[in-house]
């Protein structure tokens, strides 16, 4: 490999292609025109030559221990959503194409049962117990093992669980229900969240998880890949599963199977949803009459000399006070009382004019709404002896709960294999994706603008201030002109042959590309806000294309002699990267700005800049799966990485794993008729993080305009220090798990142990301003991680007329910096002098603590009215916040006072799922979330309020607030003073909480009714996600923080024919 390849190089677009962009979007178009053609071609064919085969099959699904029939039955036509139910006896008819048509048969608590019709009319269906379910075929890398043949910690999603619920993106499965995988939900139309997979690995470097898309890695966004399209997936989570992913694989690995079809006659599958979106909890700015009593008591507080009733509505003196008295509280006092009071409470004219014509605003409607939301999924599927094909295509177009904020995208996908000989197949997999990011959210600063604002001037204008000093939440989205387009196109060409001896050769090459398009322009135009006099026109054009590939080849040989079982696997894998960015930018449009991003030219001042960049990777890997007498397991692999991102002495890094699983259930001394199967795993592994900058070890070169006093000239410095020793992050671990099956595996267990440490973590290296540079990236720093996780599923209740199922999860993860940078040294900590490795205070990252540890005063509430002598020792007034002084010395100093006094990520997260059969077709499912144990920053408890000519940190919207009348202690008064505490102060809450996170219910249509208007199946639905949340957070949400959490009410229908 060539380790570190010229910048020059990646200048130029592939050989041929003048524009990158044109020729992606080209290509995109005509990926389209071909896959319609083909794919109505090959179904017309196909339909026409299997018009006279479709056979009619009858059945009867029983519990094969007792023989009792099974109303609910899932009946399916393999690779397609054609199928039926089974009725109040078991019963159940389908149209079938033709005798070679494989019926898979599932229900609720039983394994998948797969029978061929051949010249059967009649079918007796015997369904085992999920005891059978360890045969089940889970997906590891680069091949599939038998789930009762794991030996590392892999979790299996199967995606017809979540068919009923609401989902933009793959993440929306994720969320919750897999025991240490962390999946936070997302507060905007595009949905997604961030990954996390067994805690963090890296202070600096990204831990996602790696994703593999049908066997191969795939670097592209989440957001193309269309949940409709998923069949299931996969979640390595122990170092010797994800090994042979080598330096990729730190923070776990998501594999992910689309659909396929299957022999068998065309299948069309439709399905579409339709939803709403709404804040899940209404967090109202202060109405009129609450921020009349808001100023007055700001203006209290502010001004503790005045006096009380200086401040006091005219109207609503008390009885010993009158109207004279008040007036004589001020100077020169206005003539009219009521001009007199709004003065006193400093309203601003448009303010004075609202509250006289008893009008108002309630900003909260102006910026939060009902988002609505659709869905459409198309899918064919089908096909003939040696050939097979899927293609579907896919429109989702969301709004978020705040104006503006909006997703749309089209996704397509087509999957074709075909068996040339008896020992050749080829196929293709492509995707294409276009997605439209061109919302411009409301601004969620509107809590600062008053009830006594208004929207839009007397002509019509969108009012720039609505009260005269804040900016109007709705300003960037009137005055802003935004398109944004992401393109992609990905595909897996491949081709697999059938050596001798057993041994199977698979090539497989994985173009992807992508191209961006961001345009934007803000305008002074006075109609939606601009001001010419204030603000300056701006335009700006972003765009980069991007093109990557890989090849993998893989040698596999599978054979069983006696008792043994041996599984051998070899890869060869080469990879480039390359990257074409420009961003050109104007700004004071004249003569016109009516041409917006369309004609930057017309700017006074043009700015443009382009980064281009290009990278390459290989890997070989080895892997050997050893099964003795089928109770003993064996799996031992080793990667070799190199990537062009390190330096010279390091560009490569070498990742072993072992792992071992011994079926304890299996031995003759095992006897128990409780316990039906037991399996201890032992697995250790290296894995390696190189999410660093493509050119992180190589000094680099920057440039700045200067004046020489004659012209403008270009002047080149050097930016940043080059590191040739760079290497990679490595993350050790080991795995203890135990696998149990209950009472015929009616209770299915899993238990799992691990410990992890990275060495060699990614950092930046501060550098002493001596040497020019601030710092340099720098291999340092020791990272501890480890946790427990468990899941049990259960099968509660199952009978002919009800079926109750559940699983549980739960994982808590503890982290601990080992190592920082290596500085040893005196230093103060929690009132103490030590010795040792120097803490970084700045970032809160503390040798022998946790990444997440919160270090801040420990609050003891607020100072009241009779600890006003107290209070004043710390330079502090009653109503300000109360902290433990630890040495008692009446100065609150950071280095001594402040404790470690929380975390910021959960300690402890549970998840727990419950589907329910009942009334013949019915079905329904409940999650239930909880993220317990940890606390969050919440600002809006420090309550600036603060008066200057520019009030946007005013009205902090709903938040309590210490007065004399009103003496809480969790709240501080209003322009609280912080200034006594050493270091600053934050308010801590706690963000646990319980949710109840989706709720479902469907429907499914008897087949004798779907079969009397030509349908295979048909099904009604409907969800809620985030139905409730049970918190003491007081912010929007928990989870989001700041942000409002939607609540998403969702309606849909699927069938097929």
């Amino acid at each position: 490999m060539k380790e570190h390849l010229l910048l020059s190089d990646a200048l130029s677009a592939p050989k041929g292609i003048k524009d990158p962009r044109s020729f992606m979007v080209s290509m995109g178009k005509r990926f389209l025109f071909l896959c319609l053609l083909l794919c109505f071609s090959t179904v017309a064919s196909l339909k026409a030559f299997q018009a006279n085969q479709n056979l009619t099959i009858s059945g009867t699904v029983l519990d094969a221990n007792n023989e009792e029939t099974l109303p609910g039955a899932s009946i399916i036509i393999k690779g397609s959503t054609s199928g039926t139910v089974s009725d109040i006896d078991g019963k159940f008819s389908i149209n079938v194409p033709n005798p070679q048509t494989v019926l898979v048969v599932s229900f609720i608590g039983y394994i998948n049962k797969e029978i061929t019709v051949g010249n059967q009319n009649e079918i007796t269906v015997n369904m085992v117990s999920d005891a059978a379910e360890m045969d089940e075929v889970v997906v590891i890398g680069y091949g599939t093992v038998k789930k009762r043949d794991l030996t590392g910690s892999v979790e299996r999603i199967n995606a017809d669980a979540f068919q009923n619920q609401t989902m933009t993106q793959l993440t929306d499965m994720l969320t919750g229900t897999v025991a240490g995988f962390n999946a936070n939900q997302s507060t905007s139309a595009a949905g997604g969240s961030s990954l996390e997979v067994r805690g963090p690995t890296s202070l600096n470097a990204g831990t996602e998880p790696l994703i593999v898309l049908d066997g191969v890695i795939y670097k592209g966004s989440i957001q193309d890949i269309n949940p409709h399209d998923i069949e299931s997936m996969d979640i390595l989570k122990d170092a010797s599963s994800a090994a042979v992913f080598g330096s990729k694989a730190a923070s776990g690995v998501i594999l992910i199977t689309t659909k396929r079809g299957e022999s068998g006659k065309p299948t069309i599958n439709y399905s579409t949803r339709m939803g709403i979106s709404e804040p899940a909890s209404a967090r109202r700015p202060l109405g009129p009459d609450e921020y009349i009593q808001f100023r007055t008591d700001f203006f209290r507080t502010v001004f503790p000399n005045t006096p009380y009733h200086f401040y006091t509505n005219p109207n609503e003196l008390p009885s010993d006070l009158t109207v004279e008295d008040w007036r004589n509280f001020g100077d020169n006092p206005l003539a009219d009382n009521t001009q007199e009071y709004m003065s006193r409470l400093r309203l601003f004219p448009i303010e004075q004019e609202n509250y006289l014509s008893g009008n108002s605003t309630d900003w909260y409607d102006v910026v939060m709404r009902k988002g609505v939301r659709q869905t459409h999924d198309l899918s064919i599927g089908g096909g003939a002896d040696g050939f097979n094909y899927y293609w579907s295509i896919g429109y989702t177009d969301n709004e978020g709960v705040r104006v503006g904020d909006e997703f749309s995208s089209i996704r397509s996908k087509l999957n074709i294999d075909f068996d040339v000989t008896d020992w050749l197949n080829v196929g293709l997999n492509t995707q294409f994706s276009d997605r439209d990011e061109s919302g411009v959210p409301a601004s969620m600063d509107f809590y600062s603008n008053s009830p006594f604002g208004r929207e839009f001037d007397e002509n019509g204008n969108l009012e720039r201030l609505p009260h005269g000093h804040t900016f109007h939440p709705l300003l960037d989205n009137y005055r802003t002109s935004k398109l944004r387009k992401v393109n992609s196109l990905f595909s897996i060409l491949y081709a697999k042959v059938a050596l001798p001896f057993g041994i199977t050769y698979s090539l497989s090459f994985q173009p992807r590309y992508e191209t961006m398009k961001d345009l934007r322009f803000i305008s002074t135009d006075i109609r939606f806000g601009g001001s010419p006099t204030e603000d300056l026109s701006q335009g700006t054009r972003s765009e980069y294309s991007h093109y990557e590939w890989m090849v993998d080849n893989l040698l596999k040989w599978n054979k069983k002699i006696g008792i043994h079982s041996i599984d051998a696997t070899l890869l060869y894998n080469s990879e480039e990267t390359k990257r074409w960015s420009s961003d050109n930018s104007n700004i004071n449009f004249f003569p016109t700005e009516e041409l917006g991003y369309n004609a930057l030219q017309f700017g006074n001042n043009p700015a443009l800049s382009n980064y281009d960049y290009r990278s390459t990777g290989d890997a070989m890997m080895a892997r050997v799966n050893y099964t003795l007498n089928e109770k003993y397991l064996l799996t031992a692999s080793v990667r070799r990485d190199g990537y062009s991102a390190f330096g010279l002495q390091n560009p490569r890094a070498t990742f072993p794993a072992l792992a071992f699983a011994w079926q304890l259930g299996d031995e003759e001394f095992f006897d128990s008729e409780l316990i039906n199967r037991m399996k201890l795993r032992l697995s250790w592994g290296v894995n390696g993080n190189r999410d660093i900058g493509m050119y992180a070890s190589l000094a680099r070169l920057g440039s700045n305009l200067w004046y020489d006093g004659t012209r403008q000239r270009v002047g080149v410095y050097n930016s940043s220090l080059s590191n040739a020793g760079l290497r990679w992050e490595r993350t050790e671990s080991i795995n203890l798990g135990l696998d149990v099956g209950v009472l015929e595996d009616r209770i299915d267990m899993s238990f799992d142990y691990y410990d992890m440490t990275t060495t060699d973590l990614l950092m930046n290296r501060i550098l002493p301003s001596i040497t020019g540079f601030n710092d340099v990236t720098s291999n340092l720093g020791e990272l501890g991680n480890h946790g427990f996780e468990t899941t049990i599923n259960t099968v509660n209740y199952s009978d002919r007329n009800f079926t109750w199922r559940s699983s549980l999860v739960f994982s808590l993860n503890r982290n601990k910096i080992k190592n920082l940078f290596g500085d040893i040294g005196e230093y103060t900590l929690l009132g103490e002098t030590q010795t040792g490795e120097v803490p970084d205070y700045s970032n809160q990252w503390f040798p022998g603590q946790a990444i997440d540890v919160v270090w801040d005063y420990e609050m003891l509430g607020v100072w009241q009215e009779n600890e006003a002598d107290e209070a004043a020792v710390y330079g502090m007034r009653v109503g300000d916040f109360k902290a433990v002084d630890v040495d008692n010395n009446g100065v609150y100093n950071e280095l001594v006072d402040k404790q470690f006094i929380g975390y910021e990520r959960p300690r402890y997260r549970f998840g727990f799922k419950n589907d329910f059969t009942f009334l013949k077709n019915f079905t329904a499912s409940l999650f239930i979330r909880a993220d317990l144990g940890h606390i969050g920053a919440y600002s809006p408890a420090l309550n600036a309020g603060f008066e200057s000519n520019d009030r946007r940190s005013r009205n902090v919207g709903p938040v309590p607030y210490w007065t004399p009348e009103n003496p809480i202690n969790d709240y501080a008064r209003l322009d609280v003073s912080t200034s006594g505490y050493g270091g600053g102060l934050m308010v801590y809450k706690s963000r646990s909480f319980v949710r109840i996170q989706d709720l479902s219910l469907a429907y499914a249509f008897p087949s004798h009714l779907t079969q009397r208007i030509k349908l295979n199946n048909l099904r009604v639905f409907g969800s809620i996600r985030n139905l409730a949340t049970f918190t003491k957070w007081p912010h929007w949400d928990p989870e989001s923080g700041s942000s409002p959490m939607p609540r998403i009410f969702t309606t849909g229908i699927s069938l097929s024919l």
